[in-house]
């Protein structure tokens, strides 16, 4: 079966099949979600916006030795 957004926008889909974005919260579905992985966690992401804003405050966290 191959996922498509009109699957995953059914009705009919689980509910536990949702995620929440770790930059504004919302919930969507996990086949929706961009998912950058880490060596610790997963981080889910309602979309390319909230992950460039996560990717920016990240890079500017870290010590400027690193990059």
């Amino acid at each position: 079966m191959h996922w498509t957004r009109s699957l995953a926008m059914d009705e009919r889909t689980d509910l536990r099949s949702r995620v929440s974005c770790v930059v504004c919260e919302c919930e969507v579905p996990l086949s929706e979600a961009v998912v950058p992985e880490a060596s610790d966690y997963v981080a889910y992401f309602c979309g390319l916006e909230c992950y460039d804003r996560w990717h920016t405050q990240a890079m500017r966290s870290l010590p400027s030795s690193i990059l």
